[in-house]
């Protein structure tokens, strides 16, 4: 795809949607993107309109010569195709750096506890801030937050800025707001010259507190869970299935189903899919702990 066209529409839709275009900018920074959000807006407005044009002719011909719909079916379905892959890219183009901000916060917030307890123990010793977050910076089990001490490392070692600057750098474009408080309350302590052991050893209890009780909170949340997948995915399925063969017995259907069919269709399709929604459902509400 022409490079120019895609920088064109994607300058066009800041123009027409300012506010976005940023908010835009600022996940692709946090997300760790390096790509301008000019040119990856324009993709997010070019790829879907290309693929729109794309299903459409490719569908309908093949419902047309491969499956011999009617014409006015063919096009109807056809389109609805092409809305359909449009949506799907553009909502792709949209989500994806959320997605990538919303694991590295997890990431974070999930180890930071346990790093800043580390930072807390090199403190002790009476190293500058700079060298308690290099040692960090080598530490992989601290996952993002290896990452995030890397960049400050970096911006000093690197690129020559102060602590206080690169430890800001980095905070700015933090996707945790804990730990970009955390950095900004270090760098207060650095600006303020306070006892940087002290402070360590404080937030490091702190953090291990909040830890302890976000991890109880869940587990009482868990138990909440577990009563309403007893009610709703084993004892309502048990009735559903025991009143399907009275039913059976007396003649019936369900939905227009003859009860075989329905009694098929809830154990093998409808409680198999109830079960995935509350796995995910489990998954992606549960904390980082």
């Amino acid at each position: 795809m022409d490079k120019a066209l895609i920088r064109a529409a994607g300058g066009f839709a800041v123009k027409q949607f300012p506010k976005y275009a940023m908010d835009l900018k600022n996940a692709l920074q946090k997300a760790g993107i390096k790509a301008l959000y000019e040119i990856y807006l324009g993709k997010m407005v070019m790829m879907p309109l290309l693929a729109f044009a794309a299903t459409i002719p490719s569908v309908a011909l093949y419902l047309l010569f491969g499956l011999k719909f009617p014409i006015a079916q063919a096009i109807t379905t056809s389109f609805a195709a092409g809305v359909a892959t449009a949506f799907t890219i553009f909502f792709t183009y949209h989500y994806y750096p959320r997605h990538l901000i919303s694991t590295k916060r997890n990431s974070i917030e999930g180890n930071m506890p346990f790093a800043v307890n580390h930072m807390a123990a090199i403190a002790s010793s009476g190293v500058s801030p700079f060298v308690i977050f290099k040692l960090v910076s080598n530490v992989p089990e601290y996952g993002q937050i290896m990452e995030e001490t890397k960049r400050i490392v970096r911006n000093v070692e690197v690129f020559g800025m102060d602590m206080v600057s690169s430890i800001k750098n980095v905070a700015d474009r933090s996707p945790s707001e804990d730990f970009r408080s955390f950095l900004y309350s270090v760098v207060s302590n650095i600006e303020t010259g306070g006892d940087i052991k002290k402070f360590f050893e404080t937030y490091s209890r702190e953090s291990m507190v909040n830890y302890r009780v976000k991890r109880d909170k869940y587990l009482k949340t868990l138990s909440t869970y577990a009563d309403f997948y007893t009610a709703v995915l084993i004892a309502a399925p048990l009735f559903f299935i025991s009143i399907l063969s009275i039913m059976a017995l007396i003649g019936g259907s369900v939905f227009g189903l003859d009860i075989a069919t329905a009694m098929s269709i809830g154990v093998f399709i409808v409680i198999p899919i109830l079960n995935v929604i509350f796995l995910l459902f489990i998954h992606y509400t549960q904390p980082v702990i």
